[in-house]
């Protein structure tokens, strides 16, 4: 048995930044801006992108050379913030960790320069997960990046993702956040459905 199947789990930086979370108001799933950049390694992105942007009334979707670094600037006031791309955590130096949008690498840095106002972040992505100690801060990566922007949750993987299984989950995901659910059991009533 996982330990998915026994309790839902989530992960904060610190105790700081959870009371902060959790101090978040209750929001709806009513609006999202959708990114998803693809290459031949990443054919399902395009159906993952119009999956996720079906589910919500209010989405914009960016896709291909439109899914860039500086649109993700307009994320603000978004419930959602999806993202379909190629990533890389980068042990050696990871402030430079990134997401590859088509203007390029979108790094740790970019992403806490990002203004969000409690919106659930969803990497859709390779190792998003992956954060490394650093002398005299807590962790750096990814998905502490989101947090420092304001995002009030993040979704993100440890491990590789499989480009066909994410466009399958991620929907399955969003349609159980419309009906009602907040992302900690949709997420893991989606995993052990999966």
């Amino acid at each position: 048995q996982h330990e998915v199947e026994r309790r839902e789990l989530c992960r904060a930086p610190s105790a700081a930044v959870l009371l902060r979370c959790l101090g978040q108001p209750p929001r709806t799933w009513q609006t999202a801006l959708v990114l998803g950049h693809a290459d031949e390694r990443l054919p399902q992105v395009r159906t993952e992108v119009e999956a996720v942007t079906a589910r919500f009334a209010g989405a914009r979707a960016l896709h291909g050379s439109a899914a860039t670094g500086a649109a993700l600037q307009t994320a603000d006031g978004a419930d959602v913030l999806h993202i379909a791309c190629h990533a890389q955590f980068r042990n050696d130096s990871p402030r430079f960790s990134a997401l590859h949008l088509a203007d390029g690498a979108f790094t740790v840095r970019d992403a806490a320069r990002l203004r969000l106002t409690g919106s659930l972040v969803a990497l859709s992505a390779c190792e998003t997960a992956i954060s490394a100690v650093m002398p005299g801060v807590e962790l750096i990566g990814l998905t502490h990046a989101f947090i420092s922007a304001g995002a009030a949750r993040v979704l993100a993987s440890l491990w590789t993702v499989q480009d066909e299984a994410a466009a399958g989950f991620m929907p399955r995901f969003y349609d159980r956040l419309q009906a009602g659910g907040q992302p900690g059991p949709a997420l893991r009533a989606t995993q052990i459905e999966t």
